[in-house]
């Protein structure tokens, strides 16, 4: 069973390196290159549904990539980790490693790591169940994708997650067992 995991395309937001939590941004004309970019790596993976989460985003960016047509799934579980009341400050204004950092996350009433990891892994385990022999496509942020990324291995002995995000419209791949 392959979960491919696919973070949305690029948004105003993100080019002014505001933090993106759960307002509904849309993807700008940059954003939606990416996507049709990404469908032709998306048009040739045997995925049987797709999972996303349901951010205006990402939906766009899904509608973008499912060319073979499945079955899209919204899922709360898949929306980006909650700033709360720091959203929309500029990322390069406060220390955004530590708020990517396990143990050092807690910024005013921001979701923790471990509070979204919480729910993420839970979606995790649930397909594992539900949909055993089946391949995904999951179109989310790139906070869930940390958090993914975790899931398949582990979280640095730092835990500091900050590096392992990826880039608008970049797929990868993992196996779940």
């Amino acid at each position: 069973m392959y979960i491919y995991v696919l973070r949305h395309g690029l948004t105003d937001w993100n080019i002014q390196r505001k933090l993106l939590s759960v307002t509904d941004v849309d993807l700008n004309d940059i954003g939606i290159e990416q996507c049709e970019a990404a469908k032709k790596l998306v048009e040739n993976l045997g995925y049987d549904f797709v999972f996303c989460s349901p951010k205006l985003r990402t939906k766009h960016t899904a509608q973008i990539v499912n060319v073979q047509n499945k079955p899209i799934i919204y899922d709360k579980r898949l929306i980006e980790r909650d700033a709360k009341s720091i959203e929309g400050i500029n990322v390069d204004d406060f220390d955004y490693r530590a708020y990517w950092t396990l143990g050092k996350d807690e910024y005013k009433d921001s979701e923790t790591i471990e509070e979204c990891k919480k729910r993420v892994y839970e979606f995790l385990d649930e397909l594992k169940k539900e949909y055993d022999g089946k391949n995904i496509l999951i179109v989310t942020h790139n906070g869930i994708c940390r958090i993914i990324n975790t899931y398949f291995n582990g979280f640095p002995k730092r835990g500091d997650i900050f590096d392992i995000g990826q880039k608008n419209a970049q797929l990868k791949m993992y196996n779940l067992k």
